[in-house]
C-alpha cells in the first residue's frame, strides 16, 4: 500500500502548491500539468506491470487447472487398466498441483486487487490533467 500512499501524498502536495501560488497562474498550471503528466506516466507504467503480472498468474492458474484435470483423466484410465501404482502416482501429482493451484489463486486475487486499487489513482490524475487543461484553454 506504500505506492498508493506516496501517490496520494504527491497529488495532495501538488494541489496545495497550486492553490498556494498565485503570482503567475499560467506558469503554475504549466508546471502542474507537467508534473501530473509525469505522475500519470508512472502510474500507467505501474498499472501495466501489475496487469501483466495478473495476466501471467491467470495463465498459470489455467494451466495448473488443466494439469489437475489431466492427472484425473490419467488416474481414471490407470484405474480402468488395473494399474494401482500409476493411479497413486497420478493422484500424488494431482495433489501437488492442487496445492499449487491454491497458491496461484491467492496470488492472482492479490494481483487483481492491486490493479483495481490503482485505477482510481489513474482516473484522478487523468481528471486533474483534464481540469487543468480546461482552465488553461479558458485563459483563466
Amino acid at each position: 500500500m506504500g505506492v498508493f500512499s506516496r501517490i496520494k501524498d504527491i497529488m495532495e502536495n501538488k494541489i496545495d502548491a497550486f492553490l498556494d501560488k498565485t503570482e503567475d497562474p499560467e506558469k503554475v498550471i504549466e508546471q502542474n500539468l507537467r508534473d501530473l503528466n509525469r505522475d500519470l506516466g508512472k502510474v500507467k507504467a505501474e498499472m501495466a506491470s501489475m496487469l501483466a503480472e495478473e495476466q501471467r498468474l491467470k495463465r498459470e492458474l489455467n494451466e495448473c487447472q488443466e494439469g489437475i484435470e489431466k492427472m484425473e483423466r490419467y488416474s481414471i484410465k490407470a484405474l480402468d487398466d488395473g494399474n494401482e501404482r500409476d493411479v497413486r502416482k497420478f493422484q500424488e501429482k494431482k495433489s501437488a498441483m492442487a496445492a499449487k493451484l491454491s497458491e496461484l489463486q491467492v496470488a492472482h486475487q492479490l494481483a487483481s486487487s492491486k490493479t483495481q486499487q490503482m485505477k482510481p489513482i489513474h482516473d484522478k490524475l487523468a481528471g486533474d490533467i483534464s481540469e487543468l487543461e480546461s482552465i488553461k484553454r479558458s485563459d483563466f
